[in-house]
């Protein structure tokens, strides 16, 4: 599955988070009102906004992609862009500098990440379909802390809470519940989570570009599970 080359577009701002649906179920005379979650605890939505489509490269790369997200019925794999809050290592008296970006293409890549890995960790212990608790060790980088992203193959989740410690292995309650079942060893991707999504119904891709040379763009889209 593709990767959103983020990385070229350089999208800013950028919001990434899961979102819940709840539905009212009613008011009662005492003026409780009941909800009810209706999607098994959020999916994601990641918006990218300002990216600039300023030589032809880039904006033959958007045009190519719009083809092939195909108006949101094709599904893609697309970066949180979260590295600022994950638990990244330190060097001397301050945060270490990540590698550069390596991808196996410029336009449809199916591999990113660092050059050289900047935080590496695996899973700690199996667990099963719509868990909500995970261990995750990390064997290079930082303690974990409540709100940092991650994934798990093409699945994204956030740390709502960390229960316990011991050194650099962490339990934590996480959002959404897992898409997949997981095992101990699975690698746990801090350095370029992606969640798979299809782009949202209903945007207007076409770019507008403002003397044959400058343009600027956004894009939403929205998690879609497969399985397979």
């Amino acid at each position: 599955m593709f990767i959103f080359p983020a990385h070229r577009f350089n999208p800013d701002p950028v919001k990434a988070d899961v979102v819940p649906r709840v539905l009212s179920g009613g008011t009662a005379l005492s003026g409780e009102e009941d909800v009810i979650s209706t999607d098994g605890g959020g999916r994601w939505e990641i918006s990218y906004g300002e990216m600039d489509l300023d030589n032809i490269d880039l904006q033959r790369a958007w045009d190519a992609w719009t083809a092939h997200l195909a108006g949101g019925a094709q599904s893609v794999l697309v970066p949180i862009l979260s590295l600022k809050t994950a638990p990244r290592p330190f060097a001397g008296s301050g945060l270490a500098s990540p590698s550069d970006i390596y991808a196996d293409d410029d336009v449809f890549p199916t591999e990113v990440r660092f050059a050289s890995p900047h935080i590496v960790a695996v899973v700690g212990a199996d667990a099963a379909l719509r868990a909500t608790t995970v261990e995750i060790v990390i064997s290079q980088g930082a303690m974990i802390q409540h709100g940092v992203k991650f994934s798990i193959g093409k699945r994204g989740y956030k740390v709502g809470r960390v229960t316990a410690r011991d050194g650099l292995s962490a339990t934590c309650k996480i959002s959404p519940p897992l898409r997949e079942a997981i095992e101990t060893g699975d690698a746990v991707n801090f350095d370029w989570p992606v969640v798979e999504c299809r782009a949202g119904i209903g945007q207007d891709l076409a770019s507008a570009i403002t003397m044959g040379m400058f343009g600027t763009t956004s894009i939403s889209f929205v998690e879609h599970i497969t399985y397979g």
